[in-house]
């Protein structure tokens, strides 16, 4: 066969490849789709298999945890609110600066016109005609009348100027007028939500407390413990069977057993040394650190991966916990509020979260795990030692 044979047929063969390209990337990409769909809808019959759980235990579990869901609702709301504040706040500024620098504008103009005016009025009301009649010599003539094109023009000018500013005054006042208004309702609907917000913490305060009587009456906080315990056990032992399944990133990502020691914590704050010590009046080991940190403080994904659950767990309070593949999985508890669902992708840095105390915590911090193939790793080896380390 003959080297330019072969060369056609290549070159053929390529454009095969190139025409079933499309094709066959469509194809994959339904599959995909409906992978993803087989696992969220996994995800969901979990969700409501653990609430069907809840509705057999103590009725403070399930307002604990109505009353928070509405908590971190509410924190969000006032964080959005305060943010379109501040932006309103700036445009206003703006808006009277832009009102200012014309008022100046129109300032000037106005007392260049009034010169100008007064110039034409010494000259009479027919300084053209007056010109005319001068007696002046021709190019002296023709000079004047060219001086006088050029005055009249900048008059004009002038005037239309001057219009132009106070057009754009009116304009501005109206929006400040606007913003104003705006401002005001932000401000009204802000204090509205955190006098709801006030009454919720009242009514959690109350719940916790109630539910902590509870316990002591019934001599129930070991059994307690032990029941979450489990309860967390038999959810991550179930998303990782569900996520057996679940499609691949198509992005190529390092692998995350390659960063250990090199990873960022996922808030900074002061880290309680808690991993394997025993949990007070129990057996139990503590399986992750407690990070102490301010209310409302973003909660970043420590790597790559996919959201796996993000709703509230008893004793967990709102929690998310994230897939990074090859059995690894991070887990993040007692947010306030939690901004990923279920079967989102999140990067390395991304904000998955807030710092709360939700889950009937006292005190605002964030749970942190770090799991492969179930058992739990020492986050303090796998996070960069930035965070201080509080005592305890």
């Amino acid at each position: 066969m003959s080297t330019t044979r072969l060369g056609k047929l290549f070159v053929g063969a390529i454009v095969a490849c190139l025409v079933a390209a499309p094709p066959l990337l469509a194809q994959n990409k339904t599959v995909k789709e409906k992978e993803l769909k087989t696992v969220l809808r996994k995800i969901e019959k979990l969700k409501q298999s653990i609430d069907v759980k809840e509705d057999s235990k103590s009725q403070y579990i399930k307002q604990l945890k109505s009353i928070e869901g509405k908590i971190g609702k509410l924190n969000q709301e006032i964080r959005s609110i305060g943010k379109k504040i501040t932006v309103k706040k700036k445009e206003l500024t703006t808006l009277r600066e832009t009102r200012l620098e014309h008022q100046r504008k129109l300032s000037q103009e106005t007392d260049y016109l009034a010169e100008q005016v007064y110039a034409a009025f010494t000259l009479g009301r027919q300084e053209k005609v007056k010109l005319l009649f001068s007696q002046q010599d021709p190019q002296s003539l023709q000079r004047s009348l060219v001086y006088y094109q050029y005055f009249s023009n900048a008059r004009v000018d002038l005037i239309n100027d001057v219009q132009h500013n106070i057009d754009k005054i009116l304009e501005t006042e109206q929006l400040i007028q606007q913003a104003r208004k705006d401002l005001e309702q932000s401000q009204q609907a802000l204090n509205q939500q955190k006098k709801e917000l006030k009454q919720d913490l009242g009514k959690r305060k109350s719940i916790i407390a109630s539910l902590d009587k509870q316990l002591k009456q019934q001599g129930g906080s070991l059994s307690r413990l032990e029941g979450e315990a489990k309860q967390l056990q038999e959810l991550i032992k179930s998303i990782e069977e569900i996520f057996v399944d679940a499609p691949e990133s198509e992005i190529s990502q390092r692998a995350f057993a390659e960063l250990k020691g090199k990873l960022a914590w996922p808030v900074k704050g002061k880290l309680r040394r808690l991993f394997g010590r025993n949990k007070p009046l129990s057996n139990l080991r503590w399986q992750g650190v407690m990070i102490e940190a301010p209310e409302g403080q973003h909660v970043q994904a420590i790597f790559h991966g996919r959201i796996a659950f993000a709703d509230w767990l008893r004793g967990m309070g709102n929690l998310i916990i994230i897939d990074h593949g090859n059995s690894y999985l991070s887990l993040y508890g007692h947010n306030e509020a939690l901004f990923k669902t279920a079967g989102e992708w999140v990067e390395a840095g991304e904000v998955i979260g807030s710092i709360g105390s939700s889950g009937g915590q006292k005190n605002p911090g964030l749970y942190f795990e770090i799991r492969r193939k179930g058992k739990p790793q020492n986050p303090t080896n796998w996070c960069k030692s930035s965070n201080s380390f509080a005592s305890g």
